[in-house]
C-alpha cells in the first residue's frame, strides 16, 4: 500500500489541502519555487510545473538516441509534452497514440510524425504493423491502464526502454508477457519515476519556454477569469467535452 510519502506527496507540496486559496504554503520553498521569466503568459507558466516537467522527464527517462523511433502511449498534457520532449531530444520517426482531435493536433505540432487511434485496432498489432514487425526503439507510457505496460513491452525492440510517467490507478499486479519479455533476458529496459528537481528543473523548463523550444501553453484550451471560475473548470475535466485539453484560471482576473 503506497503513502503520501513515498510519492513525496507533502514534501514537495503537491497532496496537501488549500491549493485553491489566495495564499498558500509551500514547503522547502527555496528548492521548490522558481522565479518566472519577466513577461512569461501565466497560462504558459502554469503549465511548467507537472505537465511540462513531468512530459518532458517521462522522454529523458526513455533514453532518446537521435534519429530513433519512439512511441507516446497517451496524449494528454503530459503525453503531449513528452511528445514535444522526444522531438528536442532527436526522435526520428515519433508516433503519438490518442485520438482525441485536440490532443491529435497539437501533438503533430508538438513534433509528431504519425498518430495511432486505438479505436481502429489493437495497440500493438497497429504499431508493428507499421514499422514491419520490429517495434520502437523506446516508448513512453502517460496514460492507460494497467494493461499498457504489458502492450508497451511487446513493441519496444530488444535493448529498448520503456518510460512510465502514468499513474496507475488500480489493481496490484502490473503484467509483464513473458515471451516478449524474451523470458526475462531481452534487455528491455521498464524506467519510472517522479519528476527530478525542483528550483533548478523549473528555471530549465522555463528556458525551454523563453527561447521557444516549448509551448505549452497551447495545451490551455479553455481560460477562465477570476477565482470564482474554479469550479467551472472542474466540471469541465469532470465532462470531458472533445475539444478540452487543458482549462486554465487565471486568478488575478
Amino acid at each position: 500500500m503506497h503513502s503520501n510519502g513515498m510519492l513525496g506527496g507533502w514534501k514537495f507540496s503537491n497532496s496537501k489541502n488549500g491549493v485553491f486559496a489566495e495564499y498558500f504554503h509551500v514547503n522547502d520553498a527555496d528548492m521548490n519555487l522558481a522565479h518566472l521569466p519577466k513577461g512569461m503568459p501565466l497560462e504558459q507558466a502554469v503549465m511548467l510545473s507537472d505537465m511540462a516537467t513531468t512530459g518532458i522527464q517521462g522522454a529523458e527517462m526513455a533514453k532518446i538516441k537521435t534519429g530513433s523511433t519512439v512511441a507516446v502511449i497517451g496524449i494528454g498534457p503530459v503525453g503531449l509534452m513528452a511528445v514535444a520532449g522526444a522531438s528536442i531530444l532527436g526522435a526520428g520517426r515519433l508516433i503519438a497514440v490518442g485520438s482525441r482531435k485536440a490532443s491529435v493536433d497539437l501533438a503533430l505540432e508538438y513534433g509528431a510524425s504519425e498518430i495511432i487511434d486505438y479505436r481502429n485496432g489493437g495497440l500493438v498489432e497497429q504499431i508493428l504493423e507499421k514499422t514491419n514487425g520490429k517495434g520502437v526503439d523506446s516508448v513512453v507510457i502517460a496514460g492507460g491502464g494497467e494493461n499498457t505496460i504489458s502492450d508497451a513491452i511487446k513493441i519496444v525492440k530488444p535493448g529498448g526502454t520503456v518510460s512510465n510517467v502514468n499513474y496507475f490507478g488500480t489493481g496490484d499486479i502490473l503484467p509483464i508477457p513473458r515471451i516478449e519479455w524474451g523470458v526475462g533476458m531481452s534487455h528491455k529496459d521498464i524506467r519510472g519515476g517522479l519528476t527530478t528537481g525542483g528550483r533548478l528543473r523549473m528555471e530549465r523548463m522555463a528556458d525551454l519556454c523563453t527561447y521557444g523550444r516549448i509551448k505549452p501553453e497551447k495545451m490551455a484550451t479553455h481560460i477562465f477569469e477570476g477565482f470564482d471560475k474554479i469550479e467551472k473548470a472542474l466540471m469541465l475535466m469532470k465532462e470531458k467535452p472533445r475539444d478540452l485539453i487543458k482549462p486554465v484560471v487565471l486568478m488575478d482576473k
